[in-house]
């Protein structure tokens, strides 16, 4: 019911849900927890999905039997990312500004997610990154440079990254993801996995077979 005191004031509110980061979370609880790149996370089961909402406060995960899904808002980046997203950072840390740092955790976030060109690969190929600005490489350099020394709200995106915890120190799905890699990243492997099984179903059966014949060698019928 107010006009915005600056032109990032507007941007932000457009970008972030205010009230989207709640207070709790395992920071406050003393419990270590930590993001992972996305390739690491991909290894473990865990897919990406571009969300409907481009409000960078949008994450979820969703946690399924054997593998989990991790929504992200799609996002642009061209020559004008840079510069757009320092000069929120900078709106965040004027002194009579919304102390939520929602702009800052979101980069925090995804300087998280991004180490190498492998995990924008990855972002990319799956919608929630659109590169206008080059290579891969240069875009993992841009989040990794905007985000080095930023200090996140620390309730902010606390339930994702409490599911993301409990979901990689699952035993039972790592074990699922990295037999599924193993066996199911192309047809030639899902071949090879189900020609295999036909062997050893073969091994069997002849075993099986030898078996009952030896028995009934030793032990023919009438005697």
């Amino acid at each position: 019911n107010r006009l915005p005191a600056h032109l990032l004031e507007l941007l932000k509110t457009h970008l972030i849900d205010l009230n989207a980061f709640s207070e709790g979370g395992c920071y406050l609880r003393g419990e270590w927890c930590s993001y992972r790149s996305a390739m690491e996370l991909r290894r473990a089961g865990i897919r990406f999905r571009p969300g409907k909402s481009r409000r960078l406060s949008e994450v979820k995960f969703t946690s399924f039997h054997c593998s989990a899904l991790l929504t992200l808002p799609p996002i642009t980046v061209d020559d004008s990312t840079k510069s757009e997203f320092l000069n929120l950072v900078a709106y965040e840390a004027c002194p009579d500004t919304p102390d939520d740092f929602g702009i800052t955790s979101y980069l925090t976030l995804m300087d998280s997610l991004i180490d190498h060109a492998g995990d924008v690969k990855e972002l990319r190929s799956k919608g929630i990154l659109l590169n206008f600005l080059g290579s891969d490489q240069e875009v993992a350099d841009l989040f990794n440079e905007i985000a080095r020394d930023l200090v996140p709200n620390p309730h902010a995106y606390v339930d994702v990254k409490d599911k993301i915890e409990k979901h990689y120190y699952s035993k039972s799905k790592i074990w699922i993801a990295e037999w599924k890699n193993t066996h199911f990243t192309s047809p030639w492997t899902v071949l090879a996995f189900i020609a295999a099984l036909f062997v050893i179903g073969l091994e069997v059966t002849s075993t099986f077979l030898a078996g009952i014949q030896t028995y009934y060698t030793v032990h023919p019928k009438g005697s």
